[in-house]
């Protein structure tokens, strides 16, 4: 297992239409619908992220890489099916996680918002009292947690929103230990990769890494652009 993440500087409208030539026709629709610029950027560095990933481990043409879709809309590797990844961004960051086996990775941006009531509607009675029991300056901070938590699990499973985030029920105990109640498969992580963003990582391989691979926005466009 790998993680990355990218921090997301700007580009300009002429470097992104450059770039947008060498990725598949979807992915490009995809983009060009945005109107916020950041939403354009962030959604294409994940795009030429796991395209470079993908060359590096699998030695993969860029023309080559072809994904497709699981009935749930969870892209995968065609012609690949140990190779299994997954993307996720938020703010000024992108994050990926690759593994041999189903991963899931989330990342959140902890903004100021009335997280009692959604925690109340989308969150188990244990996990609403894992939130509110906490001092207050700390609350918003252990909603996010469990958030990231519950939807890398959800995209670790690949079924999409036919998993509803109130269907299970995350336990943390006070060592720190993370499960699925009722489920004993799935093996969590927590990531702090800067101060206001929480990552969460959820996987079947009981080995997630300890580490996140930083990448420089701009030494990863150069490098899309020489593979291009």
């Amino acid at each position: 297992m790998e993680v990355y993440a990218v921090k997301i500087l700007d580009i300009s409208e002429g470097k992104l239409d450059n770039i947008c030539l060498f990725i598949d026709t979807e992915k490009k629709c995809k983009i060009q619908k945005f109107i916020n610029k950041k939403d354009k950027i962030r959604t294409l560095i994940g795009e030429i992220l796991i395209r470079i990933i993908i060359n590096r481990e699998l030695g993969i043409k860029n023309e080559h890489i072809i994904f497709e879709k699981n009935q749930y809309g969870k892209p995968y590797l065609k012609g690949y099916p140990k190779f299994n990844f997954n993307i996720a961004h938020s703010g000024d960051f992108v994050v990926c996680a690759i593994d041999d086996k189903p991963i899931g990775i989330d990342i959140e941006e902890v903004r100021h918002i009335e997280y009692e009531a959604l925690a109340k509607s989308f969150f188990s009675v244990s996990e609403f009292n894992y939130i509110v029991e906490k001092e207050l300056d700390v609350q918003i901070s252990k909603f996010y947690e469990i958030w990231t938590l519950k939807e890398s699990y959800i995209k670790c499973c690949g079924k999409g929103l036919s998993t509803s985030l109130n269907s299970f029920s995350i336990d943390i105990d006070k060592y720190e230990n993370i499960k699925v109640i009722i489920d004993n498969e799935h093996v969590f992580k927590k990531f702090d990769i800067k101060a206001g963003y929480k990552i969460a990582i959820c996987s079947l391989n009981k080995a997630i890494s300890n580490d996140i691979i930083v990448i420089d926005e701009s030494v990863l466009i150069d490098e899309y652009s020489k593979l291009c």
